[in-house]
C-alpha cells in the first residue's frame, strides 16, 4: 500500500464571485530536505482521466470541503506549467472565508494529496531527484504554510474573468 503524501506548490487567484484559481502543482524541480523533487508532465494523467472524486479542500482537511469535480464546481487541466484548476467556491461560512483569505493574500499557495504509483530516483546536481512519473491525485487544496515557497496569489476583480485554460493531457515521457 502506498502512503499519501501532500505537496505544496501552485498560485491561487481570486475571480468573479467565489471564484478561485490557480495551480496546486507545476512541474519545477523543488527541495524536498534531504532530496529534490519533480513531478512529470504526465504524472497526471490517468487521475486526470477520472477525477471526478477529486475535490479542492481547505489545508487538507477532509471536514473542509470547498469544490468536487463530481458537484460541477471544480474544474482540473494540465497544460505546460503544471495541474491547473479552477473553482467556484460555495456561498457559506467557509467558502466565503476562505475566498477572502485568498483575495487578500493571507492564503497564497496551493498544494496536493496524492499516492505515487511510478517514481524513478535520478543523480541529481547536488542531491537525488525524485521524478514521480504516475500518481493518484487525492485532492488539491488551499494551504496557510506550503512546502515550497515559490509561489504567489492574487485577487481579480469580480467581474474579471478567470483566464481561459485548455485541458491538455500530457504524452508520457
Amino acid at each position: 500500500m502506498h502512503k499519501r503524501e501532500t505537496r505544496d506548490k501552485g498560485t491561487l487567484s481570486g475571480g468573479e464571485g467565489l471564484r478561485v484559481s490557480g495551480y496546486a502543482a507545476t512541474w519545477d524541480t523543488y527541495d524536498m530536505g534531504s532530496f529534490e523533487e519533480r513531478l512529470d508532465p504526465a504524472a497526471f494523467n490517468k487521475a486526470l482521466e477520472q477525477a471526478d472524486e477529486i475535490a479542492l479542500l481547505w489545508n487538507h482537511d477532509t471536514g473542509k470541503p470547498l469544490a468536487r469535480v463530481r458537484a460541477g464546481n471544480l474544474r482540473l487541466w494540465a497544460d505546460e506549467t503544471g495541474l491547473g484548476f479552477e473553482a467556484t467556491l460555495p456561498d457559506t461560512q467557509s467558502g466565503r472565508e476562505a475566498y477572502e483569505l485568498v483575495k487578500s493574500g493571507v492564503v497564497t499557495q496551493c498544494s496536493f494529496g496524492f499516492q505515487v504509483r511510478d517514481e524513478t530516483y535520478e543523480k541529481g546536481s547536488a542531491k537525488p531527484l525524485r521524478i514521480i512519473r504516475d500518481a493518484d491525485l487525492l485532492e488539491i487544496s488551499l494551504v496557510t504554510f506550503p512546502a515550497n515557497e515559490g509561489t504567489s496569489v492574487e485577487a481579480r476583480a469580480e467581474a474579471e474573468p478567470a483566464p481561459a485554460r485548455r485541458l491538455r493531457l500530457m504524452p508520457p515521457a
